[in-house]
């Protein structure tokens, strides 16, 4: 057994008021008279679980990079998971997701002693814990596929290693964690948008049981219950907002199509990956003629991506589609000729000094859950009701009802093509490819251009060699070879 010795530093802030670090050493100190000595404590340190989660998050690599939304732009550079050409060398480490864990499994032991006058707010607080233990899981269970379980928090440098988990092993316990959630938080609705809630947990549980039925091959149940979840995030008071635009407004955060999102603000984090990676620098763009239309920074944007020609097609098969302004805008010169299209939809803020892209991270929203349970109904072959959901969907967005084939797989294909539409740079592109390729609707190798011609290519990650070294009872991910060794 090797002993890896852990330093873990944690972030504890609160969402309204600037940043302030708590440096923590050793977990040895974390757990002696200085922390752990009353509910303050409990609360501070989950809000630090939740900015790791967003940092976590807050990146393209995982999972948008490897779709089919997006070609290289004109800075670059594009990454390997982009180019589809991951290996053991150059594979990103999932320490950090395993920090996260640690913190949840640490916050589990010490709340235990700590004393609460209202039982509520310790019920909440390990409800929104088993929440983001749950979605760091499903981030890697998408990912990497099979993972090591640990459920107990690193409190001295002798580790216990352990090896990966199956697949079903780790969503049976994503799932578990999930239950665990819903059943301790106090209300069913939100007390805040950028804190987990019950509504939240089951939109969390939707989208973990579609990817156990399809992609790890469940079966009808797992829809029927998926559909349960969306149903109950419907109840909660959610809709879709009129305007597609005011859904990513900066000043409209939080609004009633949002279900749960990572809170962002300038002063208190850095940006917003969707706009700082897919917008160009505006001295790059002095000759566009409508260049006060678009989010641009002298010193936030970085134009490493650009829509993809795919991308704009979708949008633009529905003359009319309202989202296509929204999602995405051309630059052009005086004469009409197109200079290059960047992303239009998280704009950001523009301060005295600059634009800063500030605006929340979505995790799940409306017209992402409607769309997940029109698939739902597609799977289990109840049209009517996967077109009832497609449509208001597709009402909003100003194209009418579809008016296509209502067979199984040419529903499928159109609500896999929609979720695009609704959900460009959302970070669910990647991630519903595998889904539809999984469940047969569509040949992933033939939809993203950087898997043509490698048919079988892993869809997910390899483990990175270092966290092989580390810990010598992983074994590598099935499809890769070892380009280190």
């Amino acid at each position: 057994m090797r002993k890896l010795k852990i330093y873990i530093w944690m972030v504890a802030c609160t969402f309204i008021c600037s940043c302030s670090l708590l440096d923590v050493d050793p977990v040895s100190t974390i757990t002696s008279s200085s922390f752990w000595k009353n509910p303050g404590d409990a609360k501070a340190y989950l809000t630090g679980i939740y900015n790791r989660v967003r940092n976590l998050n807050n990146t393209s690599y995982y999972g948008e990079d490897r779709g089919d939304a997006f070609k290289a732009g004109e800075i670059g550079p594009t990454t390997v998971a982009w180019a589809q050409d991951l290996l053991e060398s150059n594979a990103p480490s999932y320490r950090d997701a395993y920090n996260v864990i640690h913190h949840v499994n640490l916050l589990f032991l010490k709340i235990e002693d700590l004393t609460f006058t209202n039982p509520a707010e310790k019920n909440r607080i390990k409800a929104e814990a088993y929440f983001l233990r749950a979605y760091t899981y499903f981030l890697l269970l998408r990912v990497w596929g099979d993972v090591p379980l640990v459920t107990d928090p690193v409190l001295s440098d002798d580790v216990v290693l352990k090896a990966r988990s199956s697949k079903s092993d780790v969503m049976a316990f994503i799932l578990s964690d999930i239950e665990q959630s819903l059943s301790l938080f106090p209300e069913s609705g939100y007390i805040n948008k950028n804190y987990a809630s019950m509504p939240a947990a089951h939109a969390l549980k939707a989208d973990a049981l579609m990817w156990k039925a399809k992609v790890l091959k469940g079966g009808a149940t797992d829809f029927q219950e998926a559909i349960k979840s969306i149903n109950a995030v419907e109840s909660s008071g959610v809709s879709l907002l009129p305007d597609y635009a005011k859904i990513f407004d900066n000043a409209n955060k939080k609004n009633n199509e949002i279900i749960f999102s990572f809170y962002f603000e300038r002063y208190e984090t850095g940006n917003l990956w969707m706009g700082t990676y897919t917008t160009s620098r505006t001295d790059n763009l002095s000759m566009a003629v409508n260049l006060d239309e678009a989010a641009t920074s002298p010193n936030q944007s970085r134009h490493v991506y650009a829509p993809s020609d795919k991308a704009r097609g979708l949008y633009l098969k529905n003359p009319g589609d309202k989202r296509y302004k929204v999602a995405m805008i051309d630059l052009v010169d005086k004469d009409g000729k197109l200079i290059l299209t960047q992303t239009n939809k998280f704009r950001g803020k523009v301060y005295a000094d600059d634009r800063y892209f500030d605006d929340d991270l979505i995790a799940y929203r409306w017209g992402d859950l409607l769309l997940l349970r029109a698939e739902a109904y597609a799977a289990l072959n109840q049209i009517p009701e996967a077109l009832t959901d497609l449509n208001t969907v597709r009402n909003r967005a100003g194209l009418g009802r579809y008016g296509g084939p209502s067979d199984k797989l040419s529903v499928e294909k159109e609500l896999c093509d929609e979720r695009l539409r609704e959900l460009f740079v959302e970070q669910k592109r990647w991630f519903d490819l595998v889904r539809f390729h999984s469940g047969g609707a569509i040949d992933i190798y033939t939809e993203v251009p950087n898997l043509q011609g490698k048919k079988g290519y892993p869809l997910y990650f390899p483990i990175n060699y270092n966290d092989m070294i580390l810990n010598d009872k992983l074994t590598q991910t099935e499809g890769y070879k070892s380009d280190v060794r």
